[in-house]
């Protein structure tokens, strides 16, 4: 799509609305520089990393690697 084409009101990449991974909240991408969040809190980051370890050590996780028996 063309800068022409584009809509007038179409939000900027530095302040799209995105939605954090863990909870669903809306929150504002603070930077252009790196890769888009995906949690708009450090909490919300140290829970998905809990989440993701005892997800793994389940035997019927339907994602991740396998554990090493």
């Amino acid at each position: 799509m063309s800068a022409s084409t584009r809509p007038a009101n179409a939000p900027h990449t530095a302040t799209r609305q995105l939605h954090c991974a863990c909870c669903g909240r809306p929150f504002v991408r603070p930077s252009t520089r790196g890769p888009a969040p995906l949690y708009c809190s450090v909490d919300c980051q140290k829970q998905m990393r809990v989440r993701t370890r005892v997800w793994s050590r389940r035997g019927d996780a339907p994602f991740g690697l396998p554990r090493a028996s």
